[in-house]
């Protein structure tokens, strides 16, 4: 979503009316988890990192701190709400990405279209795969130093990993595994 100023929190709080926040659709964790795929929103800080061999794909990842457990983000999707300029993607972070699935669902994540979000879910229903990228995006937050954006996010959620797990300095409850719908200033 690239509208601006008042078109675009416009409708980012109609998306919201149509989508639960992340703290809905977790609310019986650890009892019971949401089914997935699902669309949620919440506030986060997150960090971007780009440079990835797909100019299309980034990653965003990040922390929302909710009163009954602290989310981890791992959302792969494409630049279209990204500015220019980052750095790329370490060698060593793209080394550490050799699981095939893993590559395949990072490949439908970096378009935009309803049939590959479909082809991302299904290829993240392995757990092992959910795994590599969410140690993927481990790897990367803990390259980022300074402060993290505050962000109003949505996203499309397609799988989750059950934590404990270390995000930065962060132990999470959960991270998830998505790509962004809209990012906005909180």
């Amino acid at each position: 979503m690239t509208l601006t100023g008042d078109d675009h929190r416009a409708a980012i709080e109609a998306a919201k009316e149509q989508i639960p926040s992340v703290e809905q659709l977790f609310l019986g964790w650890p009892t019971t988890g949401p089914q997935m795929a699902n669309a949620a929103h919440a506030e986060a800080e997150l960090y971007e990192t780009s440079g990835f061999d797909d100019p299309r794909l980034v990653l965003y990842t990040g922390i929302s701190r909710l009163p009954h457990l602290t989310v981890g983000w791992a959302l792969f999707g494409s630049t279209r709400n990204v500015q220019p300029g980052h750095p790329c993607l370490p060698h060593a972070l793209r080394e550490a990405l050799t699981d095939p699935d893993a590559a395949r669902a990072l490949q439908f994540m970096a378009v935009d279209h309803q049939e590959t979000d479909e082809a991302a879910a299904e290829t993240l229903s392995d757990h092992r795969t959910v795994r590599t990228l969410v140690g993927l995006a481990s790897t990367a937050h803990l390259g980022h130093q300074g402060q993290p954006l505050r962000v109003d996010v949505g996203t499309e959620i397609y799988a989750y990993h059950p934590g404990p797990f270390s995000l930065g300095s962060t132990t999470t409850d959960i991270v998830c595994v998505g790509s962004p719908i809209w990012i906005a200033g909180a």
